[in-house]
């Protein structure tokens, strides 16, 4: 289904985290005498196996190839998660990793920090190109100073809301929730239960995997979650406790279905299981696929704001292997992905948002009632830790998260004893 993919890339559990893509263009690098008569052949990973972003691949590799002779690229592509992860360590340690890497953010610190990934900051220096990049999606590919990735593919939450379920309980359908308390008391109000059991979530809370959306709440109360340059976990703060506690009174008024968020056949929204969620676009392009009837019925909006505005955002990136034998040819393709030309025709083919600020109003006028709020919640989102134990930190505290969920402990407790945990951890997890 058109633009279903880019669900799979936010279940984005970080446990897993690296991944490829490798490409390689012959016109701006000086072939050596093999090359020259043999071709010279890339080789490019993706995560994810679905067949709509493999015909996109497919298309982008097959017009870069006839635009630089003798260049031929390979596909390949595995899994997200552990099937990539095994894959490519043992391309690390065989010395055949891919040219061009692709995969999400959580995979900037870890990897760069092996010297996997190679700086691209000489080979943007004198490209116009990178000036038209949103600062937002630089920064996310931007680690220690240098600059490893490029981010092609954000993936970020809005707030969706039902029209029709808004009307049915005499609330205004063309005005979601503007706080806080305001949420809460929608949820409650568009809940619907047979007996004990929630039929429909007024407010979809993943009851397991829950970190990005804690994260976003987090975030819109002033806290942080760690600070990534002295690795001091900060989610044991005022602020994220009472984000905490607000979601945990949630989940325990059972305004909420119990749901997983790493599986992306669970979630609720798309479903047609919940009012309201925080969701990533797809989820709206999805519903309305599978129920027709409820065109012009979906709100969208950016996150509610309370003392900052901001929300969770994923990101897709390229990355260059420092293994590549093929570096200006990597950065060769990795240029034409960033393209003005290429980054229209991938919102057109797989429904991605745009990253280049010279879109921005095309963008929006091409579907103003939810791109607006996409565009701006890639402007202001924030995705993962870029620490290289990002899958242990929100392992920790999701699981943490499910104790204050279900009553095991209270908030305050609860992330006292993730930041507890997570400090035990880190003398193992940085090397020390």
């Amino acid at each position: 289904m058109k633009k279903r993919w880019l669900k799979a890339m936010l279940g984005l559990t970080v446990t897993a985290t690296v991944i490829l893509s490798g490409c390689g263009n012959g016109s701006t690098e000086k072939l050596s005498k093999k090359e020259d008569s043999n071709g010279v052949t890339l080789t490019f990973w993706r995560a994810g196996t679905d067949a709509q972003e493999n015909a996109y691949w497919k298309r982008v590799i097959s017009e870069f190839e006839a635009s630089h002779p003798g260049v031929k690229v390979e596909l390949s592509e595995a899994p997200f998660g552990n099937d990539m992860e095994t894959k490519l360590n043992a391309a690390y340690a065989s010395g055949t990793s891919p040219d061009v890497l692709s995969y999400t953010l959580a995979s900037v610190a870890q990897r760069a920090s092996l010297g996997q990934y190679e700086p691209l900051d000489d080979y943007l220096a004198d490209w116009d190109g990178k000036k038209d990049i949103m600062s937002s999606v630089l920064e996310t590919g931007a680690y220690n100073g240098k600059q490893y990735g490029l981010g092609f593919i954000p993936d970020p939450r809005v707030l969706l809301w039902r029209k029709d379920l808004f009307k049915e309980v005499g609330l205004d359908p063309e005005k979601p929730p503007g706080s806080w308390e305001e949420l809460a008391e929608y949820a409650q109000k568009l809940t619907k239960r047979d007996g004990n059991t929630t039929t429909l979530a007024g407010f979809a809370i993943p009851t397991t995997g829950a970190w990005t959306l804690w994260q976003s709440f987090v975030l819109q109360n002033g806290g942080q979650v760690i600070d990534e340059k002295n690795n001091k976990p900060l989610f044991d703060s005022p602020e994220a406790i009472e984000a905490t506690k607000f979601l945990a009174e949630l989940v325990t008024k059972r305004v909420t279905i119990p749901f997983d968020a790493n599986k992306s056949n669970e979630n609720l929204f798309p479903l047609g299981k919940a009012a309201i969620a925080y969701d990533s676009p797809t989820a709206y392009t999805n519903l309305q696929s599978d129920h027709p009837e409820l065109k012009g019925q979906i709100g969208v909006s950016g996150p509610i704001a309370r003392k900052e505005k901001a929300t969770f955002a994923g990101m897709r990136l390229l990355f260059m292997s420092s293994q590549s034998k093929h570096k200006e040819l990597a950065a060769e393709f990795i240029k034409q992905i960033l393209s003005k030309e290429e980054t229209w025709k991938r919102y057109q083919e797989l429904g991605a948002p745009v990253v280049l600020d010279s879109l921005k109003a095309d963008y929006i006028k091409d579907k103003p009632d939810i791109n607006q709020a996409i565009f701006d919640a890639v402007s202001y989102g924030k995705g993962a830790a870029k620490v290289t134990y990002a899958g242990k930190l929100t392992e920790i505290i999701s699981q943490n998260l499910e104790s204050a969920f279900y009553g095991k402990v209270t908030a305050e407790q609860a992330m006292k004893n993730g930041v507890e945990q997570l400090n035990q951890e880190l003398p193992n997890l940085i090397g020390h």
